[in-house]
């Protein structure tokens, strides 16, 4: 097995071993994983060492969609206690997009790009894409 990177060696036991296993049985690497709003960093360290936190839960809902489980099934796998009122925020697929395009800014165009952004946010238009999270799915843009 192939590392997730050539400074983080996976878990060979314990969570890290199993998210690890769930990853590679799904196809991907770390590295190849689709957006999942979760820094490279993130989930190096969640298949290198991935202790108790106070994050797990949130993490696992950003990879319960792209590793095609339910979040009560793999709340269980890791021993966390699930609740249906827990809703982690669900991001359309192409705020992924968002984020490759930021890359090559620098910090003040970030803050500009954000700024704008709120500035456009702010008002509501019947015509405005809604936000997945906010139950709008079938409305999400198809850019394929």
């Amino acid at each position: 097995m192939q590392p997730a990177s050539p400074y983080v060696t996976p878990a060979e036991s314990g969570l890290g071993a199993v998210l690890n296993g769930l990853i590679r049985n799904r196809g991907f690497s770390v590295r190849e994983l689709p957006f999942v709003a979760l820094s490279r960093s993130t989930l190096h360290r969640m298949v290198a060492d991935w202790g108790p936190s106070p994050h797990r839960r949130h993490e696992l809902g950003a990879m319960a969609g792209v590793l095609g489980w339910r979040l009560s099934d793999l709340f269980a796998v890791f021993g966390e206690p699930y609740s249906p009122d827990f809703r982690p925020p669900v991001l359309c697929r192409h705020v992924g997009r968002v984020f490759e395009a930021a890359v090559p800014l620098v910090a003040s165009q970030v803050v500009e790009c954000a700024r704008e952004a709120e500035r456009l946010s702010a008002r509501v238009s019947p015509d405005a894409w809604q936000p997945v999270s906010q139950g709008f799915v079938g409305e999400c843009p198809d850019f394929s």
